[in-house]
């Protein structure tokens, strides 16, 4: 049963009847033969198609001429609601329906019978087909058939251009659509072949959509090596078991450039079930993708920058949630996170409960939490107590909800802040306490300006004259004599002028009658003020009366002593000597004492007894000499009768004032002779066991605690700088001594000993030489007398100097932080060579293999021009990796060198021929004047490292058309000196001052020019390593030169070596290489290819180097994860290479080729170390472990391919 279709409103039959009319313009003459097939299939009198329209019906061909509507009232018509059977009246006179018609008379008078059936479009009734007969008649079963069958072909006529139409403006809604947005269409048969594709193909890729057409659509999408990987895994299962797949991601290859295309599609099946094909569509999402990744670094690099921060970061979301927080804030909050989803409300209410936070008073954790919570978003920062820490912190509201917590550690500048309130306090303090000593001082004491008046002083001083407040302000000498007005004047103009303290003395009636002498003294002080004091020394001046008094007193006294006492002047005239001292040097009375002591006729002699001592080493004249006192000094004496005695002198200046200047200086001295006698005995009874104490280098103590004297042996003066007179005898000799740090720990051990019953007392501290420096002691005490109460009374010890133990101990400390750290060093820059190398690989040896794929085919030239900017960038920096790690060296002192004697113009000639695209690209004019015969003794490779570093800054750094020359000559002193000059910008002082700093660039890091700033250092240790030196002259506007100093080779033996040993190439660098894909041999292809096996677990670096062999036929490659996987593939067949990488899951690249070197057949295959680790042990150690060659990462591809392309000519053709 059909269901009839849905009515339809007003406005969409008037669109149908629109549709229908148009569709019967185009179609005019189809529907015209449909007429006439009517009339003449039913032998009426008239036949036609109308189109019924409201209240008219339209004949769709004229009607007896006639082609205008026709009212519906004056014609019978089927019904035009619902589907029904054709209606055929064969009279009309006498059929009941048309008695309306007939009552009414609007049907035309000739029309008698009709039969009419429903036109219909899209299933609803739009006209009818109608026959019409002018007399009465039974239409005939034919007629009516042949009515139905033009009325269904009119109806099918215009169902199948209405859906043509419909179909026609679909399409162009798809190819507006599709030109508007990223997607494109396509349609697939059961082949997986395309049929058809959208315009939006070429709109979005450049394709033509026809080239397309009866191509495989698996063909022009490449897998990606990336996460989606799985997404091809999916669609080939999908495609497998015919169901539909969304969001295939690929590359495609366009005339653009390779794209990445998200593909989606839908199965199509027929009425039978039978798959026909996909239905989908695809889209450009190279942008998006893009985008997202660089979202991704974007968000790693934020990361990065807030983890790097020296200030505690936090980001939390609108509900309080951590999100993100670096290494400083976790360490700070480290006991108050309880795992994922914290939030900072709850991490705050936890740091309160535990504490954390010690202003917060008890009761008030609410409040306090409150107030920290209420920090974000005032835009305010604030002090607060944090453990044991003071901390700035801040929290500032992001736009989306979000809060960035800061936290800074002030701790630091919080304390000095108060160390500097107390140090102001302490300097307040010591100003009162300074005023107070001024005032408490018994002179007289003033402070005077730069205008010479007063501004301060001791005004309530008994010896002020005049009242004191009317004296601040006044000139100085106000209310004085204008002639000690005067001199006090001169005096502090004096001070003022010379910088000096001046003393002036005066006399001043203090009273009437009364009069005093004063004694002032002006000192100089900032600010052209002057410090004046002024005492009353008329109590002086008496006793000065009183000590000439004294004097003859004393000369009385003199001459009745049993000492000799003798007073020289300065310049050691004798002027006075007592007979006394005459007796003890036996000189006669009547001879004068200068003649006998300047006769010689009284010497002091050296401890041999023989030997004159030197008069400078005489008491008296040393005590003149150096101005110190000499107590009890024993020297030996030849008396005038020559007989020898030992005297005991003391020695000292004589002052009539303390504070004035010596006159003269005095000696005593009494004959010992006898008591030196019986000391010498008992110093030779002592002697022995004195030997034996000091022969082992220990100084000796011997302390009597009852009288508090200490005896110290020579030996124990000796290890503290002195000699035997220079120090006491009491144990304060040992404790003033003693380093502060250890004085505690000293008193500690001695009472300890003291109150305890131990035999020996040992204890370890450091001791003040006289020098100022400390020694490490070791003391060794034993207690040798007790009192009657068991108290120690005596103690006798041993001081042994073990300062040169510890030396060693803290030296071999300090040798291993230095090695650890060396290690450290070491480690670091492998490691920063290794993870920057492992990425730069896949950089630059995709690049190269883009560069060589544009090289055998079209290529856009600025695809060419980004590829070579991509390994002009890597090659930059791994320069900049290789200088740090040749800095490394330098510094390290291990830069391995090979001197040889070198040809210097030709070494000259191949670095300019390095330099020479560089100098051809700015147009720069370089010249070689180097003597024929000019020899140096250098290492090969890194002289031409050093020219070529100095020439590519001279070319550089120089201006567009340049010049550069270099020059050499051979010097007297057996040198070769080569010069390099160029006409560049030339450097300032400042700059030459700075140019050996490592990473200064001196101004030029944003500058077009690249660099390091390393390669001059480099340079120069280079120079000097060699036995050289490097200078550099350069003014600005004038140039540089650089000037390089070699030690001069002779001539014979640089040929000889010259002549074997230069083939064009840098000794121990690379092979300069063009890129291009070398092309196998014709016999390559009937010849079994080089196997290659390479062990890399990274899928990046086993891609390109797959790649990179993939267009040589010669070469085979196998590629395994790790050393297990190696050796499964070498025990199923044996490969001809074997290339490892160092670092692999479980073995290392060492260990794999020791596990493949077990297995017959590998023991001599080449092996090849391809890896990120750079420095000079790494590829020792390859060496030593037997690999063939190291391919440092990253990688030339056309080195390595060729020497893998040379080594399978060589198998195939092998040598005789």
């Amino acid at each position: 049963m059909t269901m009839p279709p849905p009515s339809l409103d007003d406005a969409e039959r008037s669109a149908l009847m629109q549709a229908v009319r148009d569709a019967i313009q185009a179609n005019q003459a189809a529907f015209a033969a449909l007429a006439r097939l009517l009339a003449s299939g039913s032998d009426s009198h008239g036949s036609g198609l109308f189109l019924v329209d409201g209240h008219n019906a339209w004949p769709v061909t004229p009607v007896s001429g006639r082609s205008g509507p026709v009212p519906c009232s004056r014609m019978v018509l089927p019904d035009l609601k619902q589907p029904a059977a054709p209606l055929v009246i064969t009279d009309i006179d006498q059929d009941a329906a048309c008695a309306r018609h007939r009552a009414s008379g609007e049907l035309p008078p000739d029309l008698k019978a009709l039969a009419s059936a429903q036109w219909r479009a899209d299933g609803h009734v739009i006209g009818c087909v109608s026959l019409w007969s002018e007399s009465p008649r039974a239409w005939s079963s034919m007629a009516l058939s042949a009515l139905q069958d033009v009325a269904e072909a009119a109806s099918q006529l215009l169902h199948r251009h209405l859906e043509a139409e419909r179909a026609r403006r679909n399409e162009e809604r798809v190819r507006t659509a599709s030109m508007a947005g990223s997607d494109w269409l396509w349609e697939t048969n059961a082949d997986g072949l395309l049929q058809w594709v959208s315009a939006g193909l070429l709109h979005h890729t450049g394709i033509d959509p026809a080239s397309q057409i009866g191509t495989s659509a698996r063909g022009v999408l490449i897998p990606r090596n990336d996460e989606t990987r799985d997404n091809w895994q999916r669609y080939l299962k999908a495609r497998e078991r015919h169901e539909p797949f969304q969001d295939l991601i690929g590359d495609r290859e366009t005339p653009r450039g390779r794209i990445v295309v998200s593909v989606s599609g839908h199965p199509v099946f027929d009425a039978l079930g039978r798959f026909q094909g996909y239905r989908g569509a695809s889209r450009n999402i190279t942008r998006q993708l893009e985008a997202e990744q660089a979202a991704r670094r974007a968000d790693r690099l934020l990361r990065q920058a807030i983890e790097s921060f020296s200030t505690s970061v936090m980001i939390t979301d609108p509900q309080g949630h951590v999100v993100l927080g670096n290494r400083l804030w976790r360490e700070l909050i480290a006991d108050a996170q309880s795992g994922e989803g914290d939030r900072w409300p709850d991490i705050v209410a936890r740091m309160v409960k535990a504490g954390h936070y010690p202003d917060c008073q008890p009761g008030q954790e609410a409040a306090f939490i409150a107030w920290r919570l209420g920090l974000r978003g005032t835009g305010q920062q604030a002090e607060m107590r944090f453990k044991d820490r003071w901390l700035l912190i801040r929290d500032d509201a992001l736009e989306d909800g979000s809060t960035v917590h800061f936290a800074m550690d002030i701790t630091r500048s919080h304390r000095d802040a108060e160390l500097l309130k107390q140090q102001q306090r302490a300097l307040e303090a010591t100003q009162e306490r300074l005023t107070a000593v001024l005032r408490a001082l018994p002179d007289l004491w003033f402070v005077i300006d730069a205008d010479n008046r007063y501004i301060d002083g001791h005004l309530d001083h008994p010896q002020l004259i005049g009242q004191a407040g009317q004296l601040i302000g006044q000139e100085v000498g106000a209310m004085l004599p204008d002639g000690v007005a005067r001199l006090q004047r001169a005096a502090v103009d004096r001070a003022r002028q010379t910088g000096l303290p001046q003393t002036v003395q005066y006399d001043l009636e203090v009273t009437p009658g009364a009069t005093h002498h004063f004694e002032a003294r002006a000192t100089p002080m900032t600010d052209g003020q002057v410090l004046y004091l002024t005492s009353d020394i008329t109590d002086r001046k008496v006793a000065d009366d009183k000590l000439r008094v004294s004097e003859e007193l004393y000369r009385s006294v003199a001459a009745t002593i049993r000492d000799g006492l003798l007073i020289v002047d300065l310049q050691g005239a004798v002027m006075a000597m007592n007979p006394a001292a005459r007796r003890i040097l036996g000189l006669p009375a009547s001879q004068a004492a200068n003649e006998s002591l300047r006769s010689d006729a009284v010497l002091l002699l050296e401890d041999d007894l023989c030997t004159p001592l030197p008069r400078e080493r005489w008491p008296l004249q040393e005590t003149i000499g150096t101005g110190q006192r000499i107590v009890d000094r024993v020297v030996p004496a030849r008396r005038a009768d020559r007989e020898i005695v030992w005297l005991q002198m003391s020695s000292h200046l004589l002052r009539l004032d303390p504070q004035q200047e010596p006159f003269a200086a005095m000696v005593t001295f009494r004959d010992i002779t006898q008591e030196r006698l019986a000391v010498h005995e008992l110093a030779s009874s002592e002697e022995r066991w004195k030997f034996a104490l000091e022969g082992a280098g220990d100084g000796v103590w011997d302390w009597d605690m009852v009288s508090g004297v200490v005896y110290y042996s020579s030996r124990w003066k000796q290890m503290l700088g002195f000699q035997d007179g220079d120090i006491g005898d009491t144990i304060e000799e040992i404790f003033s001594r003693i380093h502060p740090e250890d004085r505690d720990k000293v008193a500690h051990s001695t009472m300890q000993y003291m109150t305890e019953t131990r035999s020996v007392q040992e204890v370890e501290f450091r001791l003040r030489h006289r020098d100022g420096r400390f020694l490490h002691i070791l003391s060794r005490g034993k207690v040798v007398a007790r009192s009657h109460d068991g108290m120690p009374s005596r103690v006798v010890g041993t001081h042994s100097d073990i300062t040169r133990l510890k030396e060693a101990e803290d030296a071999q400390r300090a040798q291993q932080l230095a090695e650890a750290a060396s290690a450290s060093k070491s480690e670091f820059l492998s490691r920063m060579s290794h993870e920057i190398r492992t990425p730069l690989n896949a950089i630059t040896g995709f690049a190269q293999l883009l560069r060589l794929q544009m090289q055998t085919g079209p290529a856009d030239s600025a695809q060419r021009n980004y590829v070579d900017q991509i390994l002009h960038a890597g090659r930059h920096l791994s320069g900049l990796v290789n200088d740090v790690l040749d800095l490394q060296q330098v510094e390290a002192g291990v830069m391995s060198l090979h001197p040889e004697a070198l040809q210097l113009d030709e070494e000259v000639v191949q670095c300019l021929s390095m330099l020479l695209p560089m100098a051809e690209q700015r147009e720069i004019a370089m010249s070689s004047h180097i003597p024929d015969g000019l020899n140096v003794v250098a290492d090969r490779q890194r002289l031409r490292q050093v020219l070529v570093n100095i020439g590519s800054n001279a070319i550089k750094y120089n201006h567009h058309g340049g010049f550069v020359r270099v020059e050499a000559r051979a010097l007297p002193n057996g040198a070769v000196e080569l010069a390099i000059s160029d006409t560049g910008a030339g450097m300032t002082p400042d700059q030459l001052n700075r140019l050996f700093q490592p990473f200064e660039r001196l101004g030029r890091e944003t500058s077009h020019v690249e660099g390091t700033g390393l390669g001059l250092i480099i340079t120069r240790s280079l120079i000097e390593s060699m036995g050289g030196r490097m200078d550099i002259d350069s003014r600005p506007g004038s140039g540089t030169r650089v000037s390089i100093t070699l030690p001069q080779a002779p001539s014979a033996l640089a040929a000889t070596e010259g002549a074997h040993a230069d083939d064009g190439v840098p000794h121990g660098g690379t092979i300069p290489i063009e890129l291009t894909v070398s092309t196998p041999s014709p016999s390559a292809e009937t010849q079994r290819p080089l196997r290659v096996l390479y062990v890399e677990d990274n899928r990046i670096n086993a891609l390109l180097f797959a790649e990179a062999l993939r267009p040589h036929a010669q070469l085979e490659l196998d590629i395994a994860e790790d050393g297990d996987v190696a050796v499964s593939l070498c025990q199923e067949r044996l490969p001809d290479v074997l290339v490892l990488d160092a670092h692999l899951p479980g073995m290392s690249g060492f260990e794999v080729l020791e596990a493949l070197r077990r297995i017959p057949g590998l023991e001599q295959a080449p092996a090849y170390m391809c890896s990120a680790d750079a420095m000079p042990d790494d590829i020792e150690r390859a060496r030593m472990a037997g690999f063939t060659g190291y391919w440092t990462k990253p990688i030339d591809i056309v080195a390595v391919t060729t020497e893998l392309c040379n080594l399978a000519e060589r198998a195939h053709n092998p040598g005789p």
